[in-house]
């Protein structure tokens, strides 16, 4: 298992493509059975690092198991990806044999938060 969180991930490339390295970088991520990326949408991408991610998620298209975390409902990806285009060629290539598990409740942090200033 390799995971990530994204922002570091994008980061990673970015350095990969300053010494030309982008292809065996994503490579190396690829090597293991299971990709996780965490919190994907916690930070605004840029043409380039949407590039990025696409060449990723294509890469493990239908290869690699994948897990992917984000507080973004597909249909605000633009809030954080450059474009519609790049949103819909990232999701179509996620989505398709994919299963979707929604999360709806509180953050356990915010609640240990709150039980820590209700006891006090």
């Amino acid at each position: 298992m390799r995971g990530f969180r994204a922002d570091v991930m994008v980061e990673q490339l970015y350095r990969g493509l300053a010494d030309n390295t982008v292809e065996k970088l994503i490579d190396g991520i690829l090597r293991a059975d299971l990709v996780v990326m965490d919190e994907l949408g916690f930070s605004t991408l840029d043409p380039d690092a949407a590039n990025h991610l696409f060449r990723l998620v294509a890469a493990a298209y239908e290869t690699r198991s994948r897990v992917l975390t984000s507080n973004w409902a597909f249909e605000q990806w633009t809030n954080f990806l450059p474009d519609a285009t790049s949103a819909a060629a990232i999701l179509d290539r996620l989505l398709h044999h994919y299963e979707v598990d929604v999360l709806d409740g509180q953050s356990y942090r915010l609640r240990e938060a709150k039980e820590v200033v209700a006891r006090s």
